[in-house]
């Protein structure tokens, strides 16, 4: 006993009265612990949001093609009116029902460094714009977190949106490659000898009998290929093809030889200068439809409300990006200015949006695919929820032990 008191003393002695011991975490199991957070969000973030853009990529596609095809450089290419029409047309067209989900590749291959970005910066800059008594933060505080996460989110991740656009808005059809015709086999001679056929040197021809071959040779040989191109061309294989931009690497590399870094950011601050008014829109209005919906218990443990509470973000969403359409759309038409195959048509986007509202329909022309965008949001929001709560469940079952 007393050698377990002194054994304890010094202990003891080192520690003030009344303050627990406190054991400090090793980095490296912070460090595992971070990461394997971060996997369980990029998992359920990412494979929900994936999922949603996946279901929708038609209608998202149909509302920037409505957006930039009056910049189209096909010559006599018919203009789609709205989203029937263009389900109608669009696969005949280009090949198929797989050209409705083209650019959505890219669209999902921004979800990961964006679930990294969000995870590792949004944190820092809410901690940053916090107030300093330690009160919660509040509306001010978030919209500028949200503001600077955006603008620096942009800056960093803004050519792949450019690269989504591109390939989007890419209406150029796949190719048929008409088969390498075969080159007729030399004339082989045989004699036979002891009861073997064996291959004999052909007979030098002379210059007269050559040139005469060769001539004949010619002649078949080019009956042959057109008569493999005019059977190619009713020919439904499309093993090359011709899209101007093919993949996300080949957009990239196209626009830097032929445009620079620069022309990786065409659009960028109108990116950015859209990011403050649509999140003060929307956190404004969830916040103020949130308010009116009821807080008893009885309500909040109910079926009905997460979906009521969906909506009400659904709504948020659709009203901020109906009020800040029209950058949107000036926007599309800058990442398109002077890509492959087109002219460049405005000089800024003052330009842009003086010649939107001049020669292609006034303010019209600004909202173009704006309803398809409203149907988009809103069926996206639903898919988004149903299948985050799923993958989420799932998560749970597989480790009981993820928050």
């Amino acid at each position: 006993m007393t050698a377990n008191a002194n054994a304890a003393g010094p202990l003891a002695g080192a520690r003030p009265p009344g303050k627990p011991l406190v054991f400090k975490e090793h980095w490296t199991a912070a460090l595992s612990d971070q990461l394997r957070l971060f996997g369980v969000q990029l998992i359920c973030t990412g494979g929900s949001s994936a999922i949603a853009k996946t279901v929708v990529a038609p209608l998202e596609r149909i509302k920037i093609l409505r957006q930039v095809q009056h910049m189209a450089s096909l010559e006599g290419a018919t203009r789609y009116s709205g989203v029937g029409d263009a389900l109608a047309r669009l696969p005949s067209r280009e090949g198929g029902w797989r050209a409705l989900w083209r650019g959505n590749g890219a669209n999902v291959a921004r979800l990961a460094p964006d679930v990294a970005f969000r995870f590792v910066v949004h944190d820092q800059f809410r901690v940053m714009f916090a107030p300093m008594d330690g009160s919660p933060p509040g509306v001010p505080e978030k919209l500028a977190a949200g503001a600077a996460t955006g603008i620096l989110k942009t800056a960093l991740f803004y050519p792949l949106d450019l690269c989504r656009t591109r390939i989007t808005a890419d209406q150029s059809i796949a190719l048929a490659t008409p088969p390498t015709p075969a080159v007729p086999a030399e004339p082989v001679f045989y004699a036979r000898i002891e009861g073997r056929d064996i291959a004999v040197p052909r007979l030098k021809k002379t210059p007269a009998a050559a040139a005469a071959a060769d001539s004949a040779a010619a002649s078949s040989s080019t009956a042959t290929a057109t008569a493999t191109a005019s059977s190619s061309s009713t020919a439904t294989a499309t093993t090359a093809t011709g899209r101007t931009y093919p993949t996300i690497r080949a957009c990239l590399a196209s626009t830097v030889r032929s445009e620079g870094v620069r022309g990786l950011y065409r659009g960028a601050l109108l990116s950015m200068g859209g990011v403050a008014p649509y999140l003060a829109i929307s956190f404004t209005m969830y916040d103020e439809l949130r308010k009116r919906l009821p807080s008893d218990r009885e309500s909040t443990s109910s079926l009905w409300y997460p979906l009521v509470k969906m909506g009400c973000g659904a709504a948020a969403a659709v009203s901020a990006q109906t009020v800040v359409y029209p950058l949107d759309t000036v926007r599309r038409c800058m990442q398109m200015n002077g890509a492959a195959g087109q002219a460049v048509y405005y000089a800024s986007a003052s330009d842009c949006l003086k010649q939107l509202l001049r020669n292609h329909g006034g303010v019209r022309a600004l909202y173009r695919g704006c309803l398809t965008n409203c149907l988009k949001t809103s069926l996206g929001a639903p898919v988004h929820f149903v299948m985050y709560d799923a993958i989420k469940s799932a998560v749970q079952a597989l480790d009981p032990t993820t928050g």
